[in-house]
């Protein structure tokens, strides 16, 4: 007597068992990537935010701060931000900040006072 039953055999069960985990392990890589890539831009941006905080009090005040409390509407958003002085040594005239977060590829500084020919915002 011959059986007529339908279904999938055990080598068709396996093989799209192991092409859906090749094409899992690799969306886990550029998830990652792209999470990483998304948190270097997130820095940037705070870094940029700060900076333009601080030319705003100078314009107000004559002098940069190395607070962040002190300059108006900053939002770091769990970015680890550090203000000090830049390459003229005093935070008077000169600043320098600098942002991480854990996860991204990079940090970001910027600086007011760049030397001829280098950009504000170096990528570290």
């Amino acid at each position: 007597m011959a059986r007529n039953e339908s279904g999938f055999t055990l080598i068709e069960v396996l093989v799209v068992t192991v092409l859906i985990g090749v094409l899992a392990g690799i969306a886990i890589v550029h998830y990652t990537d792209m999470k990483a890539r998304g948190l270097d831009s997130q820095v940037a941006s705070v870094v940029r935010n700060v900076a333009t905080g601080e030319e705003a009090y100078f314009a107000s005040r004559l002098r940069y701060v190395g607070a962040l409390d002190a300059l108006d509407g900053i939002v770091t958003g769990g970015v680890a931000v550090t203000v000090a002085s830049g390459n003229s040594g005093d935070l008077g005239s000169s600043f320098r900040v600098h942002g991480s977060v854990g996860g991204a590829m990079h940090a970001y500084e910027w600086v007011s006072d760049p030397a001829p020919g280098e950009p504000h915002l170096i990528e570290q």
